[in-house]
């Protein structure tokens, strides 16, 4: 038997005070993990909801395609609310009927980029660059400041112009995102090659694609192994350090990758030729559908004029 005293002190704490001191040891590369570990979790989800039995999923490829450009198109030429708010309906109800979540759809498509826009197009609700009626005054006309001298208030016009560039960017990344859950990306590919897209565009975005992924495992294996052979606590100074290495890293290992990557699609036959394993044809669906869309965007017309 072992005696108590001759035990070290850190054998006898709990399993619960260990875990509660890794985190701050160690939080800078158990995020980094994470992260990059989402990345490819989005790429099974993608895959997953793609699958399903849905709406879109049986439309043809070239139909959601130019369907949905056509609505970006629409969104971002419209000058009211209403014609963005209205499409922007029309695909939560393509997204339920192919079991996309929309919490997923709303949190991916709205809380980055356009949020990310919002606040970066704050200065043009001002009346310095955006004149207009007074909304909410923040330096009054009598004020004496040199810099001011017409006042500083939010405009209607500046607040509207904001809005749109929110609403816009929403409702379009809102479009694609619902492209890329319910169409696979071989699919999607084939789908732009039969749309006569050029071929160079098309093995670019393909091979960019991929090569994210690729990427980012190499990025993956990296903080996995500096994680495993870290003991103690980390600093601000040693984690910039350790990025600034891991990115000449990765640049230096793209560049030798590239070679090799492209002798070997040569030595697996690739031709430069937009290859799917399915046969995409136009049915009686894909008509219907977009026959039907294209009444509902001369509906939304005709109504934007009229009002």
């Amino acid at each position: 038997m072992c005696q108590a005293e001759l035990i070290p002190s850190w054998l006898l704490q709990n399993e619960r005070g260990l875990v509660n001191k890794t985190p701050q040891r160690l939080n800078f590369l158990r995020r980094s993990i994470t992260h990059l570990s989402k990345i490819f979790s989005e790429e099974i989800y993608f895959n997953r909801t793609a699958d399903r039995q849905g709406l879109l999923q049986a439309i043809d490829p070239r139909a959601k395609l130019i369907l949905i450009l056509i609505f970006i198109l629409i969104i971002n030429c419209s000058h009211t609310f209403t014609i963005p708010l209205v499409l922007f309906a029309i695909t939560l109800v393509y997204a339920k009927l192919s079991h996309i979540s929309l919490t997923q759809l709303t949190r991916r498509a709205w809380l980055i980029i356009p949020v990310f826009i919002l606040i970066c197009s704050t200065p043009a609700l001002f009346n310095v660059l955006i004149p207009g009626k007074v909304l909410l005054t923040v330096i009054s006309t009598n004020s004496k400041s040199q810099w001011f001298s017409h006042g500083l208030y939010i405009s209607d016009n500046g607040l509207h112009s904001v809005m749109m560039m929110f609403i816009r960017s929403g409702c379009s990344l809102s479009l694609v995102y619902l492209l890329l859950t319910t169409t696979s990306w071989n699919d999607l590919t084939k789908g732009l090659s039969l749309l006569k897209a050029p071929t160079g565009f098309i093995l670019i975005l393909s091979m960019t694609y991929r090569y994210i992924f690729l990427l980012t495992n190499c990025a993956l294996q990296m903080n996995e192994a500096r994680f495993l052979r870290t003991v103690g606590r980390l600093n601000h100074r040693e984690n910039r350090r350790f990025i600034g290495h891991s990115m000449a890293l990765l640049f230096i290992k793209s560049n030798y990758l590239a070679t090799e990557i492209f002798a070997a699609m040569r030595a697996r036959g690739f031709s430069h030729k937009i290859v799917s394993l399915k046969t995409l044809k136009l049915d009686k669906i894909d008509y219907i559908f977009m026959i039907n869309n294209g009444i509902i965007l001369l509906i939304l017309l005709a109504w934007s004029k009229i009002s």
